[in-house]
């Protein structure tokens, strides 16, 4: 019953911000707001959702050792960390071409809603694992309970940044994203005797190489007129290679320098390496020794 009500507010909470504006400001604007969310939100769908399945059945037979399940919980965060922040960057620097080539001329304004989502990435799929830690322990009550603080938080935050419009609104989903992942991670794992300390040493690093990478990217960019000179698609295209092929480098490079090595690139090309091996069968806790390993 838990479960079903934290789908339920969920539910709501995921709508608010869809139902304020198209109240307030109508049916177009709410059209430019919607494209620009569902692509920030897919990330979720096609990263985080699909190993919530795998997380939350690998930690609950983990339960009997605190050890190696926190082990295991913050290696995953490590790795969605280490992907969600790099793409959130990237996507922030070409959202606005990306929505060219996927939506065509005439979605502009959808482009630059997506910019302001951008940050929100990464950190939203850090915030969705809290969930893992409530299922696997047992404790669908507590993750209802924090899904009524969310709502109640998030839809404050909706009402504050209606005034500035559609880019207001996006603007508080990232920001509540910020602001509920500690305090989130915090009560999931206190049943549990997961500490809040351990959950920042192993994403921090991340955050701050691609926060670093990111501006250094947006300053070279302004400093060549040239690249935003080009229009059309032809144009878009050739800015989302090169932008992300300076971000990326710039990244794992800071990447690198904090992790003094290339631990984390190669624990997740692992990763990426399993997931294309056939699945075998009755995996166990030494089946997931790629995640594991990246602590």
């Amino acid at each position: 019953m838990n479960t079903y009500g934290r789908f339920l507010v969920n539910y709501v909470t995921r709508n608010t911000d869809i139902l304020l504006i198209g109240w307030r400001f109508g049916p177009e604007p709410l059209g430019f707001y919607k494209k620009a969310y569902d692509l920030f939100i897919l990330p979720v769908g096609q990263l985080s959702a699909p190993l919530t399945t795998v997380a939350v059945s690998t930690l609950s037979r983990l339960n009997r050792d605190s050890t190696q399940r926190e082990r295991y919980f913050l290696s995953a965060l490590s790795i969605l960390a280490f992907v969600g922040m790099g793409l959130g960057a990237d996507l922030t620097l070409v959202g606005k071409d990306l929505i060219l080539l996927l939506l065509g001329p005439g979605w502009e304004e959808s482009g630059r809603i997506f910019t302001f989502f951008g940050p929100g990435i990464g950190i939203m799929l850090l915030y969705f694992t809290h969930g893992w830690v409530h299922l696997s322990i047992g404790r669908a009550d507590r993750w209802f309970r924090w899904g009524l603080v969310e709502f109640g938080v998030t839809s404050l935050l909706f009402l504050l940044g209606l005034q500035w419009g559609p880019v207001g609104v996006a603007v508080a989903w990232v920001v509540s994203l910020w602001v509920l992942t500690i305090p989130a991670l915090w009560y999931a794992g206190k049943p549990a005797g997961l500490g809040i300390a351990p959950v920042i040493s192993a994403v921090w690093k991340y955050v701050l190489a691609s926060a670093l990478a990111g501006c250094a990217s947006a300053v070279i960019i302004w400093g060549i007129p040239s690249l935003a000179g080009t229009l059309g698609s032809i144009g878009a295209i050739g800015r989302i290679v090169v932008i992300s092929f300076l971000f990326g480098a710039l990244y794992l490079g800071a990447v690198i320098l904090f992790h003094r090595g290339c631990a984390p690139i190669r624990q997740v090309a692992e990763l990426l390496r399993d997931m294309v091996l056939p699945v075998r069968q009755n995996r166990g806790p030494r089946d997931n020794q790629s995640i594991v390993s990246l602590t």
